[in-house]
């Protein structure tokens, strides 16, 4: 038992990992987010190139990843299928980038359920999306760790086997998955190369992306940030 921090090779390794499937990764607190990990579909501020004072800017989905990780809290998580307790201390915060990245590679449209004319059925594949997407997310990640090996069940999962089952069964018939990453999605490695603008926030956090970090950028989108903090803001407004 313990608490694993994530550190600054860390976060480079698994940013690269992030941008290959065409999302931008951010680090905040679990306190803050509530979770260990959460995967924005909608669009957020990207920096191009964090070296520059005056970069250019696109929008991209992106992860957000906990900066520290309870492992004895994380692996008595009850999980609807995958054992997380399987998961040794240095594969933790992999698995979490991995899973979030399993929510844009390999899950089933959340708004698919819209399309189907049967109400009853439409009802049904809205209430089973969240199960099925996490074991989804869940089966993905543990591949990109561990391939070829078997899924742990857990306990939890032991009991959800059958209601899982009919979730994957029924979804796959009546809803479409999400289009996986194609190359020309994928951000720009490179440690200075499209990172979110909440990473540019704080010296602290622009740590993580490297020392080469422009200094006026970062002093400029830490006053963004906290005039935006100050104003209850929820969107960015370029000028």
């Amino acid at each position: 038992m313990g608490t694993l921090k994530l550190t600054k090779t860390q976060y480079r390794q698994l940013a690269e990992q992030a941008k290959a499937a065409g999302l931008a990764l951010n680090v905040d607190s679990f306190e803050r987010m509530r979770c260990w990990g959460r995967y924005y579909i909608l669009a957020q501020p990207i920096c191009r190139d964090a070296t520059r004072a005056e970069p250019e800017w696109d929008e991209r989905g992106t992860i957000d990843l906990a900066d520290r990780i309870d492992t004895g809290r994380f692996r008595a998580c009850p999980r609807p299928e995958l054992d997380w307790a399987a998961l040794e201390d240095h594969e933790i915060f992999q698995f979490v980038v991995q899973h979030e990245i399993g929510h844009r590679q390999d899950n089933f449209d959340q708004l698919g359920f819209l399309k189907i004319e049967d109400q009853a059925v439409s009802n049904e594949c809205h209430s089973l999306m969240t199960l099925a997407n996490e074991v989804m997310a869940d089966r993905y990640a543990w591949n990109q760790i561990r391939p070829g090996e078997p899924i742990p069940l857990g306990e939890h999962g032991k009991r959800m086997q059958e209601r899982t089952a009919h979730a994957l069964a029924l979804l796959g018939r009546h809803v479409k998955k999400r289009a996986p990453c194609k190359p020309e999605w994928r951000l720009t490695a490179g440690a200075y190369n499209d990172v979110p603008g909440t990473m540019l926030s704080s010296p602290e956090r622009a740590a993580f992306i490297g020392p080469r970090v422009s200094r006026t950028l970062i002093e400029r989108e830490a006053a963004y940030h906290r005039a935006r903090r100050s104003r209850g803001e929820q969107g960015r407004q370029e000028p």
